[in-house]
């Protein structure tokens, strides 16, 4: 069933994997658990030598201060800070000073967890011993600063910051850094699933029937076909990073934004306005009878 790939997981708390991760590593979500689409991580004073993925990875920072290395130069990345790393190319992650670092590594297509075992060990060749082969396209590489957003359609509230739209990952993943300002009322996804890592403040997530207070470093991950509702349950509002999978979250926030004076009523979305724009990116909102 699809209630069964519900996943609510404590702030240090880890699924269970087929392989060790290295110390101070949490893992969020498996390649199983997402049917291959992402793995997502959780990383303590991560320190990388220089490899080559098969998988592009997005690394956000939480806490602390992290190096990238790419293509000859190193980004300083800070709290609020991410940077989207393509498959293919040399790079490296590197603690910039003995202080403590804190981050999110979102691998796609899922790789860590041995997803891509046949190529090599974790998807990576390392360059311990010499050259590595590269056949990845730079140009994809970026660094966004915080609070800042990938371009799209047309700009929206800084509340809604896209940090890796669909487009970037072949329709693999958006990722969205949101602040949950109001009720999203109850509505399915019946094709995309929806993960949610708390940042700040308290999220209350309906699911089944139930209603789960998710608050910082808890992960929750809302399989398509089931009914959920979202609510603020903190003042000022939850902060959090949104993940759809397969993308596409993106597009529909902006079709929100650009439609919102004839999709609310009240202040408050009206699910009968708003099913006609859903329907497009194959969500339902629940009328009221």
């Amino acid at each position: 069933m699809s209630e069964d790939r519900f996943i609510l997981l404590d702030a240090g708390a880890s699924r269970p994997t087929s392989i060790p991760l290295p110390p101070g590593t949490t893992a969020k979500a498996g390649a199983a658990d997402t049917d291959g689409r992402f793995t997502l991580v959780e990383n303590h004073d991560g320190d990388a030598l220089p490899h080559v993925h098969t998988f592009d990875e997005i690394v956000y920072v939480l806490d602390g201060e992290l190096g990238v290395e790419f293509d000859g130069a190193t980004h300083r990345l800070t709290e609020g800070m991410c940077a989207f790393l393509p498959r293919g190319v040399t790079h490296a992650v590197r603690r910039l000073s003995d202080a403590p670092t804190h981050a999110l590594q979102l691998c796609t297509p899922g790789g860590w967890d041995g997803h891509h075992e046949d190529v090599a060990p974790y998807g990576t060749r390392y360059g311990v011993d010499g050259e590595i082969t590269e056949n990845g396209d730079k140009s994809r590489f970026y660094v966004l600063a915080k609070g800042e957003a990938r371009p799209g359609r047309l700009r929206v509230p800084p509340a809604f910051s896209s940090k890796v739209r669909s487009t970037d990952t072949e329709d693999r993943l958006s990722l969205l850094e949101m602040v949950v300002a109001q009720e999203i009322p109850r509505h399915v996804h019946h094709k995309a699933d929806e993960s949610i890592y708390v940042l700040d403040g308290e999220l209350l997530v309906e699911f089944a029937d139930r209603v789960h207070p998710v608050t910082p470093g808890q992960f929750v991950l809302l399989p398509h076909g089931v009914r959920h509702a979202l609510r603020p349950g903190s003042t000022p509002p939850p902060r959090v990073l949104q993940i759809s999978s397969p993308g596409g979250w993106e597009c529909f926030v902006e079709d929100l934004i650009e439609a919102r004076s004839r999709i609310t009523t009240g202040g408050r979305f009206d699910a009968r306005k708003l099913n006609p724009i859903a329907a497009k990116y194959d969500i339902t909102y629940e009328e009221p009878s």
